[in-house]
C-alpha cells in the first residue's frame, strides 16, 4: 500500500568518525557536483574519500548547499542492510528517537562483536530531520513476514531493489524489529529529507560483549567540540 509521508521529525543516529561537513555542504547547485569533485580531487585525492559513492544516488535526486552532509553522507556510504543490498542509497531512520536508539544499539553491537573489539564508550550524533513524500507502507504486514525476519535479509533486500528499480515510489515505511511498536523509513531520495540537524550526542557504552548502557550527553571530546 503507498502510504503518503509527512514527518516533522525523525531520528538517525550516526557514529561520529563520519565528517559533520563535507564537500556536499560546499556545493551550491547538486548538477555541478561531479564537475567539482573531479576539479578538488585533481589536488586533493582525500575529496574523493569525503565524498563517498554519490554515484548511489539518481542525479535527479542529489542535493547539496548547508546541511545536506548528513543526509548524502548516508546514501553515499550505505552499505548492505534491511531494504538494500548496498548497491543503491538508502536514508534510514526512525519516527521516534527511543526506537532510533534500539536500531542503532543493535547494529552497533553487530558490528563490535564481529570485530572483536574491546571494551569502552561509543560515540553517537543524533541526527533530526523532516521526510516526505509517497512511501510503500508495509507496517500493515505481519512479524511473521520474511520481510522481518531478524537477521535474514535476503527477501527484504529483493523487495527493496523491486521498488527502487520500478522507481515510483520514494522508499519504504516499516516496523521496527529492534523495538516493538516503533515505526522506521528507508527512504530512496535526499531531495525528500529537509531541515536536518544535530540534535546532540549519545553514548554507548560497549563491554567488549554487548552493550550494557546508552546516556545522552552534551558535548564530545572529539572533532564536534
Amino acid at each position: 500500500m503507498v502510504k503518503k509521508v509527512r514527518w516533522v521529525k525523525s531520528y538517525r543516529l550516526i557514529s561520529t568518525i563520519y565528517p559533520t561537513r563535507s564537500i556536499y555542504d560546499r556545493i551550491s547547485d547538486p548538477r555541478d557536483f561531479e564537475k567539482v569533485l573531479a576539479l578538488e580531487a585533481l589536488t586533493n585525492p582525500r575529496v574523493l574519500m569525503e565524498a563517498g559513492d554519490f554515484r548511489k544516488v539518481r542525479p535527479a535526486d542529489r542535493i547539496s548547499g548547508p546541511n545536506t552532509t548528513p543526509i548524502m553522507a548516508s546514501f553515499a556510504y550505505s552499505v548492505a542492510g534491511r531494504f538494500c543490498d548496498g548497491s543503491y542509497g538508502v536514508y534510514y531512520a526512525s519516527h521516534d528517537l527511543e526506537t532510533a536508539q534500539y536500531e542503532s544499539r543493535f547494529h552497533t553491537e553487530k558490528f563490535l562483536r564481529e570485530n572483536h573489539e574491546p571494551g569502552g564508550v561509543v560515540d553517537k550524533r543524533v541526527y533530526v530531520a523532516a521526510i516526505g513524500g509517497s512511501y510503500d507502507d508495509v507496517t500493515d504486514k505481519s512479524a511473521r513476514s520474511k520481510l522481518y525476519h531478524p537477521v535474514d535479509y535476503s527477501t527484504s533486500q529483493q523487495y527493496g531493489a523491486k521498488l527502487y528499480a520500478e522507481n515510483s515510489v520514494d522508499g519504504v515505511v516499516f516496523n521496527s524489529v529492534r523495538h516493538v511498536g516503533g515505526t522506521c523509513i528507508a527512504a530512496f531520495r535526499p531531495r525528500l529529507i529537509t531541515r536536518c540537524r544535530l540534535e546532540g550526542y549519545l553514548q554507548f557504552r560497549w563491554d567488549g560483549s554487548r552493550i550494557t548502557e546508552s546516556h545522552r550527553v552534551t558535548k564530545l571530546k572529539s572533532f564536534d567540540s
